[in-house]
């Protein structure tokens, strides 16, 4: 029997390569028109590289820059990337290699079922028809555009493995379980959800068949194997964990419901070469119809349930029976109802609910058949053909169910919630799933099976000599039923386009945006060119897109003039180090007229922009966005190329020089100050940049322009009313009720402090002018704002400088207790009384009330103390971010 299984192999690569003719004549450049193998061969090849290179950041990647981690937002690949880099690396092409990898690891898909049908029926025909329905049916074969969704090898393995672990409970079998399910989990981590929802109910069904003769031992092996195989997935999984938490990428129900199956998604029958059909697409993404003849196998496989048992029934098996027979009922006149309009069964009897109670009735016969097999004294743990029947047909319902989403749909019409989504709250793997059709792989396992199970039942009530041209005819009717080939390529003639080669030649760290971006294919494409050229992108494509790519693309489309927009150019500035732009002239996605200003442009380009020459059909722009003038200015930039490049060097000076002005600039990392220092004249400001840094939401260096008067300047214009104190700098505050434009600022020295929020927001500064507090006061809504704003005033120290301003409307819920604490402050305004009119003051702790400077009406106000220059700012001559090294 092992010798069987190269033959298996090697029968299995010849099955794949004939179904999917004529991929295997040029291996070289047949490629799916498709952005999805472009993306899936990127990730694999950076994942090899990761693992090469920089083991310690094995989900970072080029692509999606700024953001980091982007092999986390499709999948990790790791298994297959040990095939296809080094092909990769041996040939150069990315399209062989992703190539030879699909076709060996669909084949190994079909000899892992074949090994666990061989073992579990100890037929070869048997395991070979199996093999066959998991390798060909129609949810693989239509599936050929994506490697991921032909690495199924994990399934079968990890299910028979688990399940001997459970009857023998012994530690190699535990060991063999948790080896396939890494190897799967870090190829596809969709299937390793998939997957662990599926044991989770192989598990429980086998604790119901099986009752005695558990060890006490077993428990702590199951605690022991799960904690070294979480250990071992760590390094994958984390980073998962880190965009979610960074980037809040999880998937809404809505999401899911786009890309469930329906419930004909099952039935609804393929044109292949043995018929021709209508399609009618009751499905997403691929058919999960098995087929006539796996569907008949399948069916007569369930007869081992009727085999003669070793022990007794009584009435609990016949009153499940009839219980089983009943909710079927049901559920079909559930679904018979709805093409014609009928009648909707109550809530509590809907199709998801009729589904669950169809497992419980199943699950309490495994129960009970448990319970007989304890009291007959049977210690045998090892599962028959019957128990195996059970457990998959308990795994189809499970996996049926959850494939239909949050709502299921019969013929295109909603009939009522679906298991999916009453789990979704509670399970939380689930979150990660987007496509809930892909679910249904656990549909095509059991089929796959129970049709091995099928075959071994006809060979054992049928004569040798009508068995042997009966399944002559099955093998025939199933190759031809699964055949759709020849399947559709494209060609890639030129792996590497001139374009390629003069990014190749530039620096090392460059960034590149090619144009358009926020397209499918263009930016799957652009992920697989970076391949050959090796630089930073910041086009992607995946199943999570990060907001940036679609601002930026709405911008650049913006017609102007000027052309780009001046927004544009901004945007683009804060992207460093964006050097390049790749303008693709003949792409689809490019409209005629954005064609046009781009080949305009050459003529009289921007600022920004410097044409550098067409290599073939792409536009090659060079971008310098020096020097830059302003209050403050941003650089978005990646985990991985800020830890490589942790020093900024800026050359800055003052915009215009005032000696009775001392002029700074704070540099923050992610709103965490990190250095400052003084630009009076101009300077050379170098500073570190210190973790901790975003691993996958980008890392933003701000560069924030400050000044400070001298005190001889400070003269009777900085008074504060009349409360005899004098303000350290210019403030200027604005208030604006509803009606009146909605807005509230504080600014000291021309810096933003309010957070501009509906209610009291309240800046609390200290005599030399540092900010000790801020606070926002929801006086409208909020039951406890005013008291927490009363508890805001008097928990500042004596003389300490307030300045407030009301957004929308504050008077509602506002309180004598807040009205007072405002009096502490030197303010007479009470805005009880006064819906949404405006308030602004500055004020001291400890005034007289009336003292502090204050406005209030029915209209927008603003009020200054001091007298704010009117050229401040800085111009930004030289910015970089350098290796450690290169910091003197």
């Amino acid at each position: 029997m092992k010798r069987a299984h190269p033959a298996v192999v090697v029968l299995m690569l010849g099955v794949v390569v004939l179904y999917t003719w004529p991929l295997v004549t040029d291996l070289a450049h047949l490629y799916p028109d498709n952005p999805d193998a472009r993306v899936l061969t990127w990730a694999m090849v950076t994942a090899f590289r990761n693992l090469v290179t920089q083991p310690w950041a094995l989900l970072q990647g080029n692509a999606f820059y700024p953001v980091g981690l982007s092999l986390t937002f499709s999948e990790p690949l790791f298994t297959p990337a040990l095939v296809a880099g080094p092909l990769h690396a041996l040939t150069g092409n990315p399209v062989l290699a992703y190539n030879v990898t699909l076709i060996l690891f669909w084949a190994l898909s079909g000899w892992a079922m074949y090994a666990v049908a061989i073992r579990l029926t100890r037929d070869h025909l048997a395991a070979l028809i199996a093999a066959a329905i998991f390798t060909l049916c129609p949810y693989r074969t239509e599936m050929y555009l994506e490697i991921n969704m032909e690495m199924t090898f994990g399934i079968p393995l990890a299910v028979y493995a688990l399940v001997r672990f459970l009857e023998s409970q012994r530690p190699r079998y535990l060991a063999v379980f948790g080896l396939v399910f890494w190897l799967q989990a870090i190829s596809v981590l969709y299937y390793a959800v998939i997957l662990a929802c599926g044991l989770a109910v192989i598990v429980l069904q086998y604790a119901a068949l099986r009752w005695s003769g558990w060890r006490a031992r077993t428990p702590l092996m199951a605690a022991v194997g799960g904690g070294v195989l979480g250990l071992a997935l760590a390094p994958v999984m984390w980073p998962f964990l880190v965009t979610r938490r960074e980037l809040g990428f999880e998937r809404r129900l809505s999401e899911v419901q786009e890309r469930s199956a329906e419930v004909l998604s099952y039935l609804e029958m393929r044109s292949n070469w043995l018929y021709r059909t209508g399609v009618a697409g009751y499905y997403y993404e691929t058919s999960l119809f098995m087929g006539g003849v796996a569907l008949c196998l399948a069916a007569i496989g369930v007869l081992w349930l009727r085999r003669e048992r070793s022990v007794p029934r009584g009435w609990p098996e016949r009153s499940l029976s009839v219980a089983f027979i009943v909710a079927f009922a049901l559920g079909g006149l559930a679904l018979a109802t709805v093409p014609r309009g009928g009648a909707r069964l109550p809530r509590a009897l809907s199709f998801t609910a009729i589904g669950v109670a169809l497992l419980g009735i199943l699950l309490a016969r495994e129960v009970v058949d448990g319970w007989r097999r304890r009291q007959a004294g049977l210690a045998e743990r090892r599962l028959d053909p019957r128990d195996w029947i059970l457990l998959l047909l308990g795994l189809t319902l499970v996996a049926f169910l959850l494939s239909l989403g949050p709502v299921v749909h019969f013929a295109g019409r909603p009939i009522g919630p679906g298991l999916f989504a009453w789990l979704h709250p509670y399970v939380l793997p689930l979150r990660a799933l987007r496509a809930a059709n892909r679910i249904g792989v656990l549909v095509v396992f059991a089929v796959a099976l129970l049709a091995a199970f099928g075959v071994t039942w006809l060979r054992a009530h049928f004569p040798r000599r009508v068995f042997a041209p009966a399944v002559a005819a099955i093998g025939l009717l199933l190759a031809l039923e699964y055949a759709t080939f020849p399947l559709a390529y494209g060609r890639v003639p030129s792996l590497a386009r001139p374009v390629d080669r003069a990014l190749k030649d530039a620096p090392a760290d460059a960034v590149v945006l090619e144009w358009p971006t926020n397209a499918p294919m263009a930016d799957a494409d652009a992920m697989f060119r970076s391949i050959g050229h090796g630089k930073r992108i910041v086009n992607g494509y995946s199943g999570f897109v990060p907001q940036l790519l679609g601002q930026l693309s709405k911008l650049l489309t913006m017609p102007g003039p000027p052309f780009p927009v001046p927004a544009a150019e901004a945007y683009l500035r804060r992207i460093y180090p964006l050097d390049f732009l790749v303008v693709r002239l003949a792409d689809k996605d490019l409209t005629p007229a954005g064609r046009a200003m781009w080949r305009e442009l050459r003529q009289a380009p921007p600022a920004f922009l410097r044409f550098r020459g067409t290599y073939g059909d792409e536009d090659l722009w060079e971008m310098a966005f020096l020097p830059e003038r302003g209050m403050v200015t941003q650089r978005w930039v990646s985990f991985g190329f800020l830890r490589e490049h942790p020093v900024l060097r800026a050359v800055l000076r003052p915009q215009a020089t005032d000696p009775g002005l001392q002029q700074s600039v704070q540099v923050l990392l992610n709103s965490r100050p990190v250095a400052e220092g003084r630009i009076d004249e101009g300077e050379t400001l170098t500073a570190a940049l210190p973790p901790p840094y975003l691993q996958a939401a980008f890392n933003v260096v701000t560069l924030d322009y400050r000044y400070r008067h001298s005190p001889s300047t400070l003269d009777e214009g900085y008074r504060i009313g009349t409360t005899g104190v004098t303000s350290p700098g210019d403030l200027r505050v604005r208030s604006a009720g509803q009606p009146y434009g909605e807005a509230a600022s504080i600014a000291f020295n021309q810096v933003e402090l309010a957070a501009n929020r509906r209610g009291y927001n309240l800046v609390a500064l200290a005599p030399d002018g540092r900010v000790r507090a801020t606070g926002v006061y929801d006086t409208f809504l909020e039951p406890t704002a005013a008291s927490r704003l009363a508890a805001f005033v008097g928990g500042l120290p004596e003389g300490t400088l307030v300045a407030g301003a009301v957004r929308d409307e504050a008077s509602h819920r506002l309180t004598e207790e807040a009205v007072a604490a405002l009096r502490a402050l030197g303010v007479a305004g009470d805005l009880r009384g006064h819906f949404r009119e405006s308030h602004a003051f500055v004020g001291v702790k400890g005034a007289a009330p009336g003292t502090a400077l204050e406005e209030m009406g029915p209209h927008a106000l603003t009020l200054t103390v001091g007298r704010p220059p009117s050229a401040v700012g800085f111009e930004l001559q030289s910015f970089a971010l350098e290796r450690a090294s290169h910091r003197p």
